[in-house]
């Protein structure tokens, strides 16, 4: 299944309970031990100086691993994308952060580990489902 076929899908509780829809995917990226060149050595990730740090903990592109899935945002009104505005620094430009949130209030994130069951259009819920804070710093 490709990621892109759970966005928009109809998130259900254990008890085959309506709880909103699946508007993202949660990934996280594994690193990889850190092989930089030996001393005195050029580093190939400095030919491309315009290239920007994936994270501070990241800075080179050969110690990225794979992505692995975190977990699922499900919105209760809308199964519109939050167009990154879930990070929590996002002030601008005024007013889109500010609408964005508002028609998300609500939104969670679940655990991958808490997916029950993944469907044609529909996601289901494992019983004992974690709900948690959906922003990100």
């Amino acid at each position: 299944m490709i990621l892109g076929d759970l966005l928009d899908a109809r998130v259900l509780g254990p008890a085959g309970e309506d709880l909103g829809f699946l508007v993202d995917v949660r990934l996280a990226l594994d690193t990889l031990p850190d092989d930089g060149p030996p001393a005195g050595e050029a580093d190939p990730d400095d030919a491309h100086p315009e290239d920007r740090a994936l994270s501070d903990q990241v800075r080179r592109r050969s110690r990225v691993g794979r992505a692995r899935v975190v977990g699922i945002l499900v919105s209760p009104r809308t199964g519109t994308s939050f167009l990154g505005y879930e990070r929590t620094g996002v002030t601008a430009p005024w007013p889109v952060p500010q609408l964005v949130r508002r028609r998300h209030r609500g939104t969670f994130l679940v655990p991958w580990d808490d997916v029950a069951a993944v469907g044609q259009g529909e996601v289901r819920l494992a019983r004992g489902y974690r709900r948690q804070d959906a922003a990100l710093p």
